[in-house]
């Protein structure tokens, strides 16, 4: 069995615009100033309150403004987001081949399936693997234990945009496959086993994989 793990925020869903409104809300609740674009640039992917603690936010007030961040996502934030042109057609081509499809990512579990479920992508997910919302499975790695936990993995590619996607997934000795429409670099990218430009170049990834021995 082929098991593909898949990151959502900035792989299969371009989240960006609900959570860079979102960041900003929480930043504006507590009176912090904003960082760079460059900065800003790199929120999508990471548990958020990493990202508001690597903003420099002492313990109590990176909790305040998560609490805002939550709030903005929960009102309605979340909605912001749309499906990366063709990953809805690859994720429905993989099911017909026969591999099983999970999601590994660190966006909250209920978003993730709303969202998923908004763009037609939830049918074709056959486990749900996502972060608590309210709870300590917030980081990558815990995401991927939880995920090797309820599945029966056998060979597993990890499919994603960020570093935490390729560590994380080292961990647990497999392999990643970074797409680069999402949010990373290419520091990132070039420590993945390969790299995809397109959704096409990612369909060949896939394949090669299914034919390694």
């Amino acid at each position: 069995m082929i098991t593909l793990l898949l990151d959502v925020d900035g792989t299969l869903i371009d989240s960006f615009p609900g959570i860079r409104a979102g960041f900003l809300h929480a930043l504006d609740a507590v009176g912090w100033e904003h960082p760079d674009d460059e900065f800003i640039a790199r929120i999508p992917g990471p548990p958020m309150e990493e990202t508001l603690a690597s903003a420099g936010m002492d313990d109590p007030t990176r909790d305040r403004a998560f609490r805002a961040y939550m709030d903005f996502t929960h009102a309605g934030g979340w909605k912001n987001a749309q499906a990366f042109p063709g990953m809805r057609d690859l994720l429905k081509g993989w099911k017909e081949e026969g591999f099983q499809v999970v999601t590994a990512t660190s966006k909250g579990e209920g978003f993730a399936r709303a969202i998923l479920e908004r763009e037609g992508m939830l049918e074709f997910i056959d486990f749900l693997g996502a972060a608590q919302e309210d709870g300590p499975r917030r980081r990558k790695a815990d995401v991927i234990a939880h995920v090797l936990d309820n599945v029966e993995v056998g060979r597993g590619l990890m499919i994603g945009d960020r570093l935490h996607d390729i560590e994380g997934a080292a961990q647990f000795g497999l392999s990643t496959a970074a797409v680069t429409w999402g949010y990373g670099t290419q520091d990132e990218w070039n420590r993945a086993w390969a790299i995809a430009h397109t959704p096409a170049e990612l369909a060949r990834i896939v394949t090669a994989f299914k034919e390694e021995q």
